[in-house]
């Protein structure tokens, strides 16, 4: 799986250190609430907690965990009394935080203040588990200055590839990272691939899109691809040829939008990645809060929950300083989000974007998946065969 996903999977620390508490006064000492979030995300939490914090009198502690292994923790610390009231985190986390019963349900959030798709990507079995916070998703980044209008059709990318390598401004002309399958995931779709089928609000296992029929009958083309330089073979999370220049396009999340800023070499636009035979669709990602089963302060945590981490005041707070959208439908109106243009941008893809399957069994999923990128990008095994064989990998693991 991408280690920069939701900006948090790079460089994460173990520290278990809290942060400084947010100090209520002496008579509500007793009010207290304790979080859990990654090194990225805390201080930021903090911050945004703090106006609630002060006016209802609660202590806050807001403590820093490592991202790959605060689920485990969660699990094992919170039967204890030794657990946070609450967890920041993924959606696709949901799977296999509640089938270990370390989760409590959500009641009282309003799910019409979110958009369908984001409640979906935080609920499990039809049940809500989790307060959206904020929402991503990858896109196309355009270089205007060699590409001014962007490619609408897989064709239209093909033809601009073609003309670039021709006249000889490109070394590459598509830079994504190499074997990761959710970086590689908007072209999978747009060539009729997919994970697991979605129907009536459940994900199916019993449906597997790895090496759906449309996505064998239009394999060719990733190695095609890959043979006349569209594709990059070695491409990694720097994209060092688009910032060189020297690529025409680059697939990757708000998380890199800080970096597309400070540069100045390369001008830019964020737009959808082109459909091909089928609609090219990103994974959709969404950041929440999550009520502990075993939270020591369950009422406290569940009014922070309700009523202020569900309001623009909260979301927008997130937002100023994480910089990936709201979740909140009406925090996503606001102006300072509205004029943000790379946000914009994504959330031009956004419309089409499929919640990353939060089912366990997507733990299944990644490494055989993974692989398959790895050997056709090393020109080990034809784009066909080599998904072929990851699916059925996947089957027999997901059974």
């Amino acid at each position: 799986m991408n280690k920069k996903r939701f900006g948090a999977f790079s460089v994460l620390t173990a520290l278990a250190l809290a942060l400084t508490s947010l100090v209520a006064p002496a008579h509500a000492a007793a009010k207290n609430l304790v979080i859990w979030a990654d090194s990225g995300k805390a201080p930021v939490i903090k911050k945004a907690v703090a106006p609630w914090a002060s006016a209802h009198g609660v202590t806050v502690n807001v403590v820093v965990k490592d991202f790959g292994k605060v689920r485990d923790e969660l699990i094992t610390a919170g039967p204890k009394g030794l657990g946070p009231d609450i967890l920041v985190g993924p959606h696709d986390w949901l799977g296999s935080v509640v089938a270990s019963g370390a989760l409590a349900r959500m009641t009282n959030v309003n799910k019409g203040a979110f958009s369908g798709p984001v409640i979906d990507a935080m609920s499990y079995k039809g049940l809500l588990y989790g307060v959206p916070m904020n929402v991503e998703n990858i896109a196309l980044i355009v270089n205007t200055d060699l590409v001014p209008t962007a490619p609408k059709t897989l064709t239209d990318l093909e033809t601009t590839c073609a003309a670039l390598k021709a006249a000889g401004k490109t070394k590459v002309c598509l830079e994504i990272p190499k074997g990761d399958p959710y970086h590689f995931y908007p072209l999978y779709t747009a060539l009729g691939g997919y994970v697991f089928g979605w129907k009536n609000g459940f994900w199916s296992t019993k449906d597997i899109g790895i090496a759906s029929s449309t996505l064998l009958a239009n394999a060719s083309k990733i190695d095609d691809y890959y043979s006349n330089g569209i594709l990059s073979k070695d491409s990694g999370y720097d994209f060092t040829q688009w910032y060189a220049g020297k690529a025409a396009f680059m697939v990757t999340g708000p998380w890199n939008i800080g970096n597309m800023r400070k540069q100045t070499a390369v001008k830019y636009s964020v737009v959808p990645f082109p459909s091909g035979p089928a609609q090219s669709r990103p994974f959709m990602g969404v950041n929440g809060l999550y009520l502990s089963k075993f939270a020591p302060n369950t009422l406290v945590a569940r009014d922070f929950l309700s009523t202020y981490a569900t309001t623009a005041d909260f979301q927008l707070a997130v937002y100023k300083d994480l910089g990936t959208a709201p979740a909140l439908l009406a925090a996503q109106s606001d102006a300072s989000v509205t004029s943000n243009k790379e946000l914009a941008g994504f959330a031009s893809f956004s419309g089409v974007a499929q919640p990353m399957p939060n089912i366990p069994q997507m733990g299944s999923v990644w490494g055989d998946w993974g692989n398959a990128w790895g050997t056709i990008a090393d020109g080990k095994a034809k784009a066909a065969a080599a998904f072929t064989l990851a699916a059925t990998n996947i089957k027999k693991s997901v059974g």
